[in-house]
């Protein structure tokens, strides 16, 4: 999902089985039933934001697609200029400080696309994110910086608000992204908790970023038959 709340309001769902659903819970809204990705955004953009003025009086930016979050967010506000006061983006809690991981809109990633979630459980099972999916904390903080400072943190969602309106929430510093996640409660899908603590407390920044490469390469290629393009770095 990404949804863009000003006024005016624009919202992206790519599943057409869950637009009438979106339509009726959100009648305000704007909605473009089709895949947002960092080829359309900006003539999705245009139907609803064409002025500067519009796109630096928005209120938030939510960024839920399960796949290309960084990317996404790098069009909305670097190409596109996109000012919103507040950044609600799902991040991969699988990934901790300082590893900055995002993964790519590429034409491999929409090949897949049909099979980038998991389904865990027994009779009625659920479907979650595949560990490839998203983006890491620590590539939200690093990436949009110092436009941008971590406000809140409760996994899988993290809050970045604009650094100019942070003193008006009565914060005189951001959170620090080490102390947030490991106070956070972590929503994971595709890792163990003992990887992330061994990743997050025992080894340094080389060798967990060494082990997140092999875990989720392997995972790809095990369960895609490919390794899709990502960002990995620290």
């Amino acid at each position: 999902q990404f949804l863009l709340c000003g006024p005016p309001t624009l919202g992206g769902e790519a599943d057409p089985e869950l637009c009438p659903r979106h339509r009726q819970a959100l009648p305000w809204v704007s909605l473009a039933c089709e895949r947002v990705s960092t080829r359309n955004l900006g003539a999705l953009l245009r139907t609803s934001f064409s002025l500067a003025s519009s796109r630096a009086a928005l209120d938030v930016l939510k960024v839920d697609l399960d796949s290309f979050e960084g990317p996404i967010l790098e069009e909305a506000l670097f190409r596109q200029g996109l000012r919103p006061k507040l950044l609600l983006v799902e991040i991969n809690a699988g990934i901790p400080p300082p590893l900055q991981f995002a993964l790519l809109d590429s034409p491999q990633l929409q090949e897949a696309a049909k099979i980038v979630a998991i389904s865990v459980g027994g009779s009625s099972p659920m479907e979650v994110n595949m560990p490839a999916a998203g983006v890491s904390l620590s590539y939200l903080v690093q990436r949009f910086a110092p436009d941008y400072v971590l406000l809140e943190l409760g996994s899988p969602d993290a809050v970045l608000v604009r650094a100019d309106l942070l003193p008006r929430l009565g914060r005189d510093a951001p959170l620090d992204e080490f102390q947030a996640f490991a106070h956070s409660w972590l929503d994971l899908h595709g890792f163990s908790r003992g990887q992330v603590r061994r990743w997050l407390y025992e080894l340094d920044e080389v060798e967990a970023l060494g082990e997140v490469y092999r875990h989720l390469a392997g995972w790809m290629a095990a369960h895609l038959g490919q390794v899709l393009p990502f960002v990995l770095s620290f």
